[in-house]
């Protein structure tokens, strides 16, 4: 049985890859190519040879990912490199296949980069989700982290911006490099969402004299439950207790308000977090 749910977990992943390659070919064939908006990486690469030289766009990508699949296979993983290579080689062959299918969109620039990269952002987060990524930059990306330390972050930036700005100026139209800025942060960001979900709360961090009075008004007001820990103020050498909660973000106003009611020399930190798991949260696995 349990080699029949790691099977059925499997194809389901692959699925989804097929599903995000899909939405992504969709996505930059529409909204993207016939306006002539730069991307980053290997798919900024192949866009701009199809321009020049009419060079299919998805055989460009599989070639030019080709050396970099080893690099993933090499250093990152047999499972990063199946599904980083499926999902590449699929999202490549549906732009082949589809791009005299698909229409192209004719409208504005500015709602080609919006839409486009809300699009190809559901797509990339799609293959994200079951494990997989873009191929590409983010190869090298991780490869730069695990083997150099570089923050795959600043790796991903500074390949794509040489990319977009290069295709801008073959396109001749700067302006489209600014356009591509807007493609970019939605698409990240929408990929944020579809990896960590909708459900970023706030955590709270609460240093107090009075932990039962406190913990109690949050436990029955908010039914949120807290742990404590020990610790000594430094300053004072105070035995104090830390307090830790997590809240929806609408509590937090409330989580203040009862914090002032019962300890009004109460030290707090409200934080962000992307996900909660737990009673009253998420159950862990969605």
């Amino acid at each position: 049985m349990k080699n029949l749910r790691i099977t059925k977990d499997a194809v389901y992943q692959y699925l989804l890859i097929m599903l995000g390659s899909l939405v992504f070919a969709l996505g930059q064939l529409y909204f993207i190519k016939p306006l002539h908006i730069p991307m980053g990486g290997v798919s900024g690469i192949a866009l701009v040879t199809n321009y020049l030289w009419n060079l299919p766009i998805g055989v460009v990508s599989i070639v030019l990912n080709i050396p970099l699949f080893f690099l993933g296979w090499r250093t990152l993983g047999r499972g990063f490199f199946l599904k980083t290579a499926f999902g590449t080689v699929v999202s490549s062959i549906f732009v082949d296949l589809l791009v005299n299918i698909v229409p192209a969109f004719d409208g504005d620039m500015l709602i080609a980069a919006l839409y486009g990269g809300i699009v190809m952002g559901a797509g990339y987060g799609l293959i994200f989700r079951a494990g997989g990524t873009s191929g590409g930059v983010d190869i090298i990306a991780k490869w730069m982290n695990k083997q150099k330390d570089i923050p795959i972050g600043t790796t991903n930036l500074v390949s794509n911006a040489v990319v977009i700005v290069g295709s801008a100026v073959i396109y001749g139209n700067l302006d489209s490099a600014l356009y591509a800025m807007i493609t970019s942060y939605l698409t990240s960001m929408i990929i944020d969402k579809m990896i960590y979900g909708m459900d970023a709360q706030k955590s709270a961090m609460i240093i107090t004299s009075k932990p039962k009075e406190v913990a109690g008004a949050i436990m029955s007001e908010l039914n949120r439950g807290c742990t404590g820990m020990d610790a000594t103020g430094m300053y004072t050498g105070d035995k104090r207790t830390v307090l830790i909660c997590a809240v929806r973000r609408h509590e937090t106003g409330t989580l203040k308000k009862l914090i002032l009611e019962q300890d009004e020399r109460a030290f707090m930190l409200i934080s962000n977090i992307s996900e909660v798991f737990g009673h009253n949260f998420k159950r862990l696995g969605q």
